[in-house]
């Protein structure tokens, strides 16, 4: 059973905060309640925040427009209401109800924490959080009334928090050190599929909760995210590439996210074997340097390989067996070695 992990003193006003944001509207806090706490927090979460244009008193006034549920599209998961004192512990007021969204975005800063070596969670835990549920919440819905891109907040966090330092040669790396920060969405994503042993409410409230993922859906949804963050709509056998490269990277650096709903079981390895990564595959799309032509077949083609229960191993094999994109790349990348035919 994971414990509870208590806020930092910011984020304890954090909490205050949003239950005043809530006012008299009910006793149930929402992720909307938090966004706008989160952002009169003094520190990088409420400066990122701010410089995407969403600071306190814009968020407020857009709260404020849509008091009651009927101002809303997103519900929040108002309907899986969780009392906070089983997210919180005795930091959860007594009678307070989270929104299932809500709940599931405390109990994800807690993990971050964890993930990071703290010994409490940060606002910036919050935040991160609040913008990796992989749904639509109240939060983002805010976000977007204001005009601000949750990815570009996330970003500008990104550049406000001090970049992990790797250590020296024999010290002990951290949970977290060293990540790039190029791959903190795909942490985030196996986070969310619930990789740790997590109370009955957690698991009934996370998306992807153990037992639920397989192979091809989570390579199909991490090349979908990659295809959309380098501009492409729809994914071609490069994103899945990299969705490899990028599930590989994170749970060797971190291995408590590797739990079998990860579904790492050797492709990626295989193709970092082939001396290809994922900051050099990301560069290389992005700087267009390796001309890439069409797939021979569709991604879903590809995928259905590792959905057939061959596991990751045989998606890498049929990628590389034909002149793919994927292929191209690796060829191209990986010292201009032939791959056709690698087992």
């Amino acid at each position: 059973m994971e414990t509870t992990l208590e806020p930092d003193w910011r984020t304890l006003g954090v909490l205050g905060a949003a239950r005043d944001a809530r006012g008299a509207q009910g006793t149930r806090l929402g992720t909307e309640h938090l966004l706008a706490a989160v952002a009169a927090a003094k520190g990088p979460a409420g400066e990122a925040l701010a410089a995407a244009g969403a600071d306190t008193p814009v968020l407020l006034a857009a709260l404020c427009a849509r008091r009651g549920a009927a101002g809303w599209a997103e519900g929040d998961d108002a309907g899986a209401s969780v009392p906070a004192r089983e997210v919180l512990g005795a930091t959860g007021e007594r009678g307070d109800l989270l929104s299932g969204a809500a709940a599931r975005a405390l109990a994800g800063a807690m993990e971050r924490a964890r993930l990071d070596g703290a010994r409490k969670f940060t606002a910036e835990h919050l935040l991160r959080a609040l913008l990796a549920d992989g749904r639509a919440t109240r939060a983002t819905e805010l976000l977007h009334a204001v005009g601000a891109a949750p990815r570009a907040v996330l970003e500008r966090l990104d550049a406000a928090e001090p970049r992990a330092v790797p250590p020296g040669p024999g010290a002990a790396p951290g949970p977290a050190t060293g990540l790039d920060p190029l791959l903190r969405p795909t942490r985030d994503a196996l986070l969310a599929r619930g990789a740790h042993p997590v109370p009955r409410w957690r698991r009934l409230l996370t998306p992807g909760a153990p037992g639920t993922a397989a192979p091809a859906g989570l390579l199909r949804a991490e090349a979908d995210a990659q295809a959309e963050r380098l501009g492409r709509r729809a994914p071609g056998t490069e994103h899945v590439l990299l969705a490899l490269l990028a599930v590989h990277e994170v749970t060797r650096r971190q291995p408590e996210l590797a739990a079998p709903q990860t579904a790492d079981d050797g492709g990626g390895a295989a193709v970092a074997g082939l001396g290809v990564d994922y900051a050099g595959v990301h560069a290389a799309l992005t700087a267009g340097q390796v001309p890439l032509a069409a797939d021979p077949r569709s991604v879903e083609a590809y995928l259905s390989e590792a959905g057939r229960g061959r596991g990751t191993n045989a998606l890498v094999r049929a990628l590389l067996a034909e002149d793919t994109r994927a292929r191209r790349l690796v060829e191209a990348l990986g010292g201009g070695r032939s791959v056709q035919g690698k087992e």
